[in-house]
């Protein structure tokens, strides 16, 4: 695709992103994207109306989701950068749609409107099969640096590093906004 296919495509999704938002790490990058995945999301922003900023996108070395190009690390905000919808509306919204990769990151921050930075929930939603050594749909969790992987089972949330289990509704009242 070319750079008028690809302004066409966003325009047919509502035009909600430049091109430019895309390329996080650099001109062309868009390119990279699975255009099935990249369609994808932009109907998933479309769908859920909600400002939606694009902190990741395909990246360069990274033998996962992003490197695939089937991955994005949003930022949503129902004022934009001044606030965010809450934690659970986020989660409600990347699994709802259905992606087969769904992180909810309670240690992230952005950059406000007045410059300062403050505290964020940021998402990470992707398309990706895995390589064969995780389950997909993979949902997790990240607090303070540790990942907490979901059980399919049981639904609550586990870290093999710290060997913590939390429930989303645990992390949400003691982490979320």
């Amino acid at each position: 695709m070319n750079r008028n296919d690809y302004l066409a495509l966003l325009d047919s999704y509502g035009n909600h992103f430049s091109i430019s938002e895309f390329e996080v790490q650099g001109p062309g990058t868009i390119g990279r994207m699975d255009i099935g995945f990249l369609r994808s999301f932009l109907a998933w922003r479309q769908w859920h109306g909600i400002s939606t900023l694009i902190s990741s996108a395909w990246r360069k070395g990274d033998p996962k989701s992003h490197g695939q190009g089937l991955a994005f690390d949003v930022l949503l905000f129902d004022q934009w950068l001044v606030s965010q919808p809450s934690a659970l509306q986020h989660w409600l919204l990347a699994t709802t749609w259905g992606f087969n990769g769904v992180g909810l990151y309670f240690d992230w921050s952005y950059t406000n409107k007045e410059g300062n930075k403050v505290p964020a929930i940021g998402l990470h939603v992707d398309d990706w099969a895995g390589n064969g050594y995780s389950q997909r749909p993979l949902r997790w969790l990240r607090i303070d640096g540790q990942y907490y992987y979901q059980s399919l089972t049981r639904g609550d949330f586990y870290c093999k590093t710290n060997r913590q289990t939390i429930t989303l509704d645990e992390a949400i009242r003691r982490y979320g906004p």
